[in-house]
């Protein structure tokens, strides 16, 4: 490898610290770029390494060369993905008992190699509950792709799922953990993470191109309402689409709110993200637990609903607006991707049918409900197009740049509060 490769500081905090309860050695010697040895092989890393290593460029990524003693690769994860199955209705639902013995064999007959059990250790320790979303991830994309595609191997699909948010390592945990909404650029750092995961996956032993492909598309959508490139019309892969469903399904199961019923109510403005035949097996298994009542937010939320019809209406007179202000091709081409993304917004709300209820004199404790969980979604995806607006528009000259994201601010202000 000719490459020279730094060290990113935040994965070298994350590891020694994780090295302090675990212990962390180097499986080979760790070179820098003129061949000066900086650790020998079978040496402990701690921090008193650290400057060291950050003031040098390295000859392998510092992944490769390192081990966690005691990673959590050891543990019985199919025991954890069983208690979750027994603590969420809709994940029984999803991992039905022929797919669920599948998966646990498994689970049970998984290898990480020593740079991914470093990797997933590291994630681990980096915060509470990361492994057990891991596994959520990892068993949820395990019975899907078991049911509906059951000519996969599984164990990439294993893998893909342990492995898809570890490149939020590599980011300032300021700004992971802020509880403000993130600016534009804290932003572009967080949507960098599937990009960083991919990166490395690639060339590690024990993943390889297709876990990386699966890993960068894990928030795309058909329709390139996702991230971070807006991949759309299905150029990405069906490994990726799979694991993209389960990261969402298993975000819902961590709100602790009726999983099954926000999931059923989201997946009607998802009708153009996801396969049709994902979609379909998803919403029945959702539809099957979400007999129970939904939580009643007990609130009007029909200002919260206008508010958002606002900022929406706000969006596309701006988006209309410098369509024929600016003659510059890389605005027409921004505004016009803009329109698109809106235009799917507008035919996702109108696809519920709920909104109609804005009308009624009185709504039933179900209807404010999906309402909130409606306002909610829209709330994001308003935001994201927001912040993916501030990104592009950096990218364009100067003057112009400016001037376009004055107007926005000016034009459709964005909450403070997250």
């Amino acid at each position: 490898m000719s490459e020279r490769l730094e060290v990113n500081a935040h994965f070298l905090d994350r590891l020694v610290e994780a090295g302090q309860a675990r212990g962390i050695e180097a499986t080979e010697d760790i070179v820098c770029g003129n061949g000066v040895k900086l650790v020998a092989k079978g040496a402990a890393i701690d921090a008193r390494m650290r400057d060291r290593l950050l003031q040098h460029k390295l000859r392998k990524p510092l992944e490769a060369c390192t081990r966690i003693v005691a990673g959590v690769s050891a543990r019985p994860m199919d025991a954890m993905a069983d208690r979750l199955m027994n603590e969420h209705a809709l994940l029984a639902s999803l991992c039905r008992p022929e797919q669920a013995a599948t998966v646990m064999e498994g689970f049970r007959d998984l290898r990480l190699s020593t740079p991914l059990d470093t990797l997933l250790t590291v994630y681990a320790d980096s915060g509470p509950d990361k492994l057990t979303h891991a596994v959520g991830v990892s068993l949820i994309a395990g019975a899907l792709s078991t049911t509906l595609h059951p000519e996969w191997p599984l164990g990439p699909v294993l893998v893909a799922g342990l492995m898809h948010d570890i490149g939020e390592l590599y980011i300032d945990p300021a700004i992971l953990g802020a509880q403000t909404r993130l600016t534009p650029e804290q932003w572009r750092h967080v949507v960098a993470h599937p990009v960083i995961a991919a990166g490395l996956l690639r060339d590690l032993p024990g993943a390889g191109s297709s876990i990386a492909e699966a890993v960068l598309h894990h928030h795309e959508r058909l329709d390139g309402l996702g991230f971070p490139a807006g991949v759309a019309g299905g150029h990405w892969s069906g490994m990726g689409q799979v694991l993209a469903m389960a990261e969402m399904m298993m975000e819902m199961l961590e709100t602790g709110r009726c999983a099954g019923t926000q999931a059923r109510v989201r997946l009607k403005l998802m009708h153009t993200q996801f396969d049709r035949r994902l979609l379909d097996w998803v919403g029945r298994c959702c539809r099957e637990v979400a007999r129970a009542a939904p939580h009643d937010p007990g609130q009007d939320l029909r200002p919260r609903i206008q508010a958002l019809r606002e900022r929406l209406s706000a969006q596309c007179d701006f988006q209309a607006r410098w369509s024929v202000r600016s003659g510059d091709g890389r605005v027409q081409a921004l505004m016009q991707r803009l329109e698109q993304r809106l235009l799917g917004v507008h035919q996702a709300l109108a696809s519920t049918g709920l909104t109609d209820a804005l009308d009624d004199a009185e709504l039933t404790p179900v209807e404010r409900a999906e309402l909130d969980i409606i306002a909610a979604e829209l709330d994001t995806r308003l935001s994201e197009l927001a912040y993916e607006l501030h990104w592009r528009a950096s990218q364009l000259p100067t003057g112009e740049a400016a001037a376009l994201r004055q107007d926005f601010e000016i034009s459709v202000p964005m909450p403070l509060a997250a």
